[in-house]
């Protein structure tokens, strides 16, 4: 019920949802803690130390303002089929999809519309498998799951993720991942972002033990539209800590060329 009056508003509100999400996002920051102020804002500074203070603020209270929006597009988009949804993405790299028999994982950052690329996958031939860690209460996250249950993803808690993920690659299914909010399992700490990061360590784990591919991916928003670029496979030889660290490598460029789609709200860097 929630979820269909939040889908009705968006849809309603169509272009209107920028500058709703817009305002929504400033009061959020505006409400804000100074402490948490603060983080996202040394957050965006350690990654581009060229910022002053009040530009790191800025930066700082638009990646709030693009999280408002990433939600409002999301919500605009659950009505659409995949591939009405992919009518409105530009994509880079669909030909690294191509990894032959042995399975593959997306790794994506806290960055972007990661919701949005799920949206498009079975427009690319795409059936995911990830993890979802709870989200804010139960009543919300049995919503986003319910949401991005029926785009196609399948859907596993924290205690069914090790099992789960394994058999999903063993199904041919893709399994989605985040880099750098670990829900659950190992980690590692690699260079990310102007700074030591930790991350999840679950896909090299997964490589390791399956021969699946490793591809990482990007999906930020153009205006109205979204570019989702997906890059080559990674190569997994060498420890966990190596396999992420290339993983962070690939995906980094595009965070510092749009910083505000950027969502560094939690403590990032390892050694603060």
């Amino acid at each position: 019920m929630v979820l269909g009056m939040l889908t009705r508003a968006a849809r309603t509100a169509g272009p209107l949802r920028a500058p709703v999400s817009a305002a929504v996002g400033a009061a959020w920051y505006a409400r804000l803690s100074r402490e948490d102020r603060v983080r996202a804002a040394a957050n965006h500074h350690r990654m581009n130390p060229l910022l002053d203070s009040r530009a790191a603020a800025r930066l700082a209270r638009h990646s709030y303002q693009e999280y408002v929006r990433m939600i409002a597009d999301s919500m605009w988009a659950e009505p659409l089929d995949s591939a009405q949804v992919l009518e409105h993405f530009r994509v880079i790299g669909a030909e690294h999809l191509n990894v032959g028999d042995r399975g593959s994982m997306v790794v994506l950052p806290h960055f972007g519309n990661w919701d949005m690329a799920a949206s498009a996958s079975l427009g690319l031939g795409l059936h995911l498998s990830t993890v979802m860690a709870p989200v804010v209460s139960p009543g919300i996250t049995e919503m986003v799951a319910r949401s991005r249950e029926r785009k196609g993803l399948e859907i596993f808690t924290v205690r069914q993720s090790a099992r789960g993920l394994f058999r999903a690659l063993r199904r041919g299914r893709t399994v989605a991942l985040m880099l750098d909010v670990p829900e659950a399992g190992p980690t590692v700490v690699v260079p990310f972002c102007g700074g030591p990061v930790r991350c999840s360590a679950v896909p090299a784990r997964l490589a390791a033990a399956t021969g699946a591919a490793i591809l990482p991916v990007t999906c930020r928003r153009d205006g109205w539209a979204w570019v989702l670029e997906i890059h080559p496979a990674i190569d997994l030889s060498g420890n966990d800590t190596a396999v992420i660290a290339r993983v962070a490598t690939a995906v980094e460029p595009a965070i510092r060329v749009h910083p505000e789609q950027w969502y560094p709200f939690h403590h990032v860097y390892d050694d603060r």
